[in-house]
């Protein structure tokens, strides 16, 4: 098999609270006549809940961030916006004018009482993000909601915003609006290693304490005159600027009304690059090749002296080798060190109240044994060049969340690191800051994405880290079933994850108990297999391995047999029973996207009863692309068996809108082999549920 990987680079063209203090009732808008009667939304029918109104300012010149919303719930599923989460970036911050109301359709009012929480909460495309989360009281079809809340982060700081325009409700009216401060502050958005980045994986990442930051453009005092914005708005939509000349004060604003909700399709890329919205940025040069040699000088000098504070490396690296050891054989025992170390990263909020301070350089990784992410991935290139292998790091974006866009001259799309290792000629990626990525797999989110990379000579380049490889996440299926006399089936599964998928399953059971992983895997295997089977787990899977598959075996006892009203039929491919078609529309507005490339190989043996026997098998099926390709075979085994192999191997992970139509008709295929079925003969008399 050779399937062809596929680029993401083209997609970059798309696209710490306190108690605070509440506001009085007086301050609410006056609800109107409208939104009192409003009932559904023309512009979206079928809409649970509508926003009346958005505010979002940010001032840099006093240091806050407001938000405002009102929105209407509609229908019985709209009442999930009384919960509301406030996103928690990098910088530090403290909530104040924290307040919100539920207003009923009689009128009465029922006022927020509680503080909001730290929660961590599951996105899109496996982001894990660490929110303050509230519940507005008493929510009801037909209230009206109302909060607000301002975030105050440090004198001396910036927080160009981003502006997200779309949600997935439709918005009546919305009114942003950007004042830029006009000193260049003491700290900027270039970071030193640390996790505040909000995503790894599976895994919710603690906040490492505060960043600290390389001094960007002038000293702290002398004016700046520019700031930039990338837009990502429909034709004709551009934020406007506003300046008083005799106050040298500027803002920037955008109005826009009957905002549709943001695109809703199969396997959309993440919605911070396909919604409308505005980057906001500082602008220290005019050029986005300037700004990231710039920039990348001042990463690579930070990352370089991290790197030099290296006392008692060289002998820790020495105390792993033995005599004729390999580079490779080197690398492989470093990296199984660093990834059995302390990942601050990883661990559960609960088992970390409170985050550990940062490390002031790899000496101090070492002799704490742990670290966060990327101070985990600087240790393991301190200590593969303490063996005399090359090796370098890269700064990319988390691909679940974001692309690399040069235009956006902001280190704020970059949100992790990991380390290169050169061998020989072959330049391999590498990543132990992930909790469980096996040697040789880069994880997924910074797969195929773009970012700054060392050149060993001072300076960095944009370059692209390995796109995924279907070879890379692997899951192997093997079934051996015995059909009975009243047409149900027994036996038993086993099932190996390698790769991508080992890794995110383990960081999946890493904080539960062993019940609670019992039951992670016995709900997977049960989504794939016919409703009503009844599934065991029947040995002790490795789950804290990094390298190595992840093997669970399991007893199975259900329903396989059904009659049509002809002849008994059993589907062979019975990992697919539950599977339904990916894409049901003829159209796809957005692009297509995979988080990773992948393969999975089921072979399934099906002993049939005595008295019973296969008319027919289905035929041997065949559906091939230059990134992807699906085989099945089904032959007679035995005396009284059926053999059914099936292989499925996707090596893509973006796709145009104008390649949907060759990708559907793969997934059409696919799904009309998972379907076939195998006719029988004989006196059974399955009983079905």
């Amino acid at each position: 098999m050779n399937l062809q990987p596929r680029c993401l680079s083209w997609l970059v063209i798309l696209c710490l609270g306190l108690a605070v203090p509440r506001s009085k009732a007086a301050d609410w808008p006056a609800i109107t006549p409208d939104e009192k009667s409003m009932t559904s939304v023309p512009q979206q029918p079928d809409a649970p809940a509508v926003i009346l109104y958005r505010e979002d300012t940010t001032d840099d010149t006093k240091n806050f961030h407001t938000v405002y919303v009102r929105l209407k719930v509609l229908t019985e599923a709209g009442r999930k916006y009384g919960d509301v989460e406030i996103p928690v970036g990098r910088s530090p911050f403290t909530i104040s004018q924290f307040s919100g109301r539920t207003v009923h359709a009689d009128g009465r009012i029922i006022p927020l009482e509680d503080q909001p929480v730290d929660k961590v909460v599951s996105r899109e495309h496996g982001v894990r993000m660490h929110v303050k989360a509230f519940t507005l009281s008493a929510v009801q079809v037909g209230s009206i909601l109302d909060y607000r809340y301002s975030l105050h982060f440090p004198e001396g700081s910036r927080n160009a915003p981003t502006w997200m325009v779309q949600s997935e409700l439709f918005v009546q009216k919305s009114a942003f609006k950007f004042v830029p401060t006009k000193y260049q502050p003491k700290i900027d958005s270039l970071r030193a290693p640390s996790s505040n980045t909000s995503t790894v994986g599976a895994a919710s990442l603690t906040t490492d304490g505060p960043n600290n930051f390389e001094m960007l453009g002038n000293s702290m005092g002398e004016p700046i005159s520019e700031y930039s914005w990338v837009p990502h708005l429909p034709a004709g939509k551009r934020p406007e600027e506003h300046v008083i000349p005799e106050a040298t004060y500027k803002w920037v604003d955008l109005q826009m009304n009957d905002v549709p909700p943001a695109m809703q399709e199969p396997q959309m890329p993440p919605r911070s690059v396909t919604n409308w919205r505005v980057d906001f940025f500082y602008l220290n040069t005019a050029k986005p090749d300037d700004y990231w040699k710039r920039t990348g000088k001042l990463w690579n000098k930070g990352v370089e002296s991290f790197l030099d504070r290296k006392k008692g490396i060289s002998e820790a690296v020495n105390q792993l080798m033995a005599a004729g050891d390999t580079p490779e054989v080197k690398v492989q025992k470093i990296y199984a060190a660093v990834s059995q170390m302390d990942n601050h990263s990883f661990a559960a909020d609960s088992d970390r109240p409170s985050a550990p301070t940062p490390s002031a350089g790899a000496e101090d990784v070492l002799q704490k044994r742990g670290g966060a992410h990327d101070e985990l991935n600087r240790l393991f290139v301190a200590m593969v060049r303490a063996a005399s292998i090359p090796a370098t790091m890269m700064w990319v974006p988390d691909r679940g969340e974001n692309t690399f866009d040069a235009n956006f001259m902001s280190t704020e799309q970059l949100n992790a690191e990991v380390a290169v290792v050169q061998l020989g000629s072959q330049d391999v990626f590498l990543d132990p800051g992930t909790k469980f990525c096996p040697y040789g797999v880069l994880n997924w989110h910074y797969a195929g994405a773009r970012g700054l990379r060392q050149n060993g000579n001072g300076s960095t380049t944009v370059l692209d880290s390995p796109p995924p490889s279907y070879k890379q996440a692997n899951i192997q299926r093997v079934a051996r079933l015995q059909l009975t006399d009243k047409g149900a089936m027994e036996g038993t599964l086993a099932i190996g994850f390698s790769g991508q998928e080992a890794m995110l399953r383990r960081q999946a059971g890493a904080n539960l108990d062993a019940n609670g992983r019992k039951k992670l895997l016995e709900n997977e295997v049960g989504n794939w297999l016919p409703s009503g089977t009844q599934i065991a787990l029947t040995n002790a899977p490795e789950w804290d391995k990094t390298d190595g598959m992840l093997v669970a075996k399991f007893k199975v006892a259900g329903p396989l047999a059904t009659n049509n009203g002809q002849q008994w039929l059993i589907p062979v491919h019975v990992f697919e029973a539950n599977e339904k078609p990916l894409f049901s529309s003829a159209q796809h507005a957005s692009p297509v996207y995979f988080d990773y490339a992948s393969r999975q190989v089921d072979e399934v043996h099906i002993v049939l009863p005595p008295n019973v026997e296969a008319v027919t098998l289905p035929p041997n099926q065949q559906a091939k692309t230059g990134y992807a390709l699906y085989t099945t075979e089904h032959k007679r085994e035995g005396t009284n068996g059926i053999l059914a192999i099936r292989d499925m191997a996707m090596n893509g992970v973006l796709f145009a809108p104008a390649e949907y139509k060759e990708l559907k008709d793969f997934y059409d295929k696919v799904a009309e082999g998972d379907n076939e079925e195998a006719a029988l003969k004989g006196s059974f008399q399955p009983q079905n549920n």
